[in-house]
């Protein structure tokens, strides 16, 4: 299990939404919309490494 760094979900690596490659480091996400908004701002994301963010909701 891998955690989306953008919503904090557990992602099944073999099921995830969709992924994106960063630094040499490959990134899980629960859906198509948590990759689009890691991808416009990485660093963001993973600053204090995936907190979760309240009101969040897929």
């Amino acid at each position: 299990m891998a955690k989306d760094p953008v919503c904090g979900m557990m992602v099944d690596e073999e099921k995830a939404a969709a992924t994106s490659e960063y630094k040499g480091k490959t990134y899980y996400f629960c859906s198509k919309g948590c990759k689009v908004a890691f991808d416009k701002d990485p660093e963001k994301y993973l600053q204090g490494e995936a907190e979760e963010m309240p009101g969040m909701h897929h």
